[in-house]
């Protein structure tokens, strides 16, 4: 395999970016491996979920991710590098992208995707066992206590690559940020993951090291030269996902009533039609649990990490405020969420809140 030193020689000649971002996006439109999906083009599957290797790529060799990919340049690499596989680059940003998808459009690289779109929606994109590999780079590691939660390691993001990411698949992360690095190997050892491979200094030439012999050590982003130039150490994980539901720690083991109850939530609030919103209220008295409306929240709030998309946009407090609107990882979701099936919110209120309410008391009879 080729060291480090030579890893520069994956990167072709440097596109240079427009200043103005809306000329980058107009032109982004005009790439064919470039996917800018509407919400409601998404809600209920994006229409190549599942069907990615038959539809998009025309092969059958393994489909791979970049999750959080930036200007693209890792996913080119390895698409360059790996033409018998096929690789897909997820950003929410798409001015970043527009690198990437330029790249690749004038190589000629048939084997690379780019799609725009959030990380909270990315099982509405994604088959069951679709997926092969994963790859994590220098993403933004949430150092701040109440952005835990939107690392892409944390919990419930992995309950989600579970979905789509086949039982032997593996997911790799490279970070400079020791925290994240620390973290996320709590995170394994909490949930009785695989850890195949780790090391806190990837590009370490002293015995035991990888450089030389791992895909990870063969690549550099533009970023990642200048951390190392700057003396920063890159670390890198290489791990499978526990396929039971046994946890290694007790302090991970939710109580078994909460469960239950968690799991009656869900399938209540599935029952929730499009274009309809209900309480968190109304949700525990149909329950036989009337003042329990808190712990309806608490449902919800661990809703993205369920097995199964819940609509949890759909659940309101007992005067239609969007109280849990801080839980989708971006403010704003829930509401572009809710008007995207018609239902109007000004200052995180819905207008005409009793027309849209939906009450399981009298509607599940």
């Amino acid at each position: 395999m080729t060291s480090t030193q030579d890893s520069g020689q994956t990167n072709k000649k440097e596109i240079k970016m427009p200043k103005n971002k809306l000329k980058r996006f107009a032109e982004c439109v005009t790439f064919p491996n470039f996917l800018q999906p509407e919400f409601e083009d998404v809600l209920d599957g994006f229409y190549l979920k599942g069907k990615w290797n038959k539809e998009f790529f025309e092969n059958s060799n393994p489909v791979i991710l970049e999750l959080g990919c930036g200007k693209g340049e890792y996913t080119v690499n390895l698409a360059r590098k790996y033409p018998q596989k096929n690789f897909i680059g997820i950003d929410r940003k798409g001015a970043r992208m527009w690198v990437g998808g330029k790249t690749s459009v004038e190589e000629g690289l048939v084997n690379v995707g780019f799609i725009r779109t959030r990380l909270e929606f990315i099982t509405h994109f994604f088959g069951k066992d679709e997926v092969s590999e994963i790859w994590i780079t220098f993403p933004d590691p949430q150092l701040r206590k109440k952005q835990v939660r939107k690392r892409m390691t944390s919990p419930r993001y992995l309950a989600r690559y579970k979905e789509f990411l086949k039982p032997e698949g593996i997911i790799h992360l490279k970070t400079d940020n020791t925290v994240f690095y620390e973290y996320t190997l709590e995170i394994i050892k909490e949930q009785g993951h695989e850890l195949i491979i780790k090391t806190n200094d990837l590009y370490s030439s002293g015995p035991g090291s990888y450089r030389g012999e791992l895909e990870a050590a063969e690549i550099q982003t533009y970023y990642e030269s200048l951390h190392l130039e700057e003396g920063l150490k890159i670390k890198y994980l290489q791990f499978r996902l526990n396929r039971t539901n046994q946890l290694n720690n007790s302090k991970q083991m939710r109580d078994i009533h909460q469960e239950s109850f968690f799991t009656k939530v869900y399938e209540v609030v599935k029952l929730i039609p499009y274009g309809r919103i209900t309480s968190y209220g109304a949700i525990a008295n149909y329950l036989g649990s009337k003042g329990s409306a808190r712990m309806v929240g608490w449902a919800m709030n661990a809703s993205l990490s369920s097995q199964e998309p819940v609509p949890a946009h759909r659940v309101v407090n007992r005067s239609g405020l969007l109280t849990g609107k801080h839980h989708f990882g971006s403010p704003d979701i829930m509401q572009q969420l809710l008007e995207s099936e018609g239902i109007k919110v000004e200052n995180d209120k819905i207008i005409d809140f009793e027309n849209h309410f939906w009450d399981p008391v009298t509607e599940l009879k």
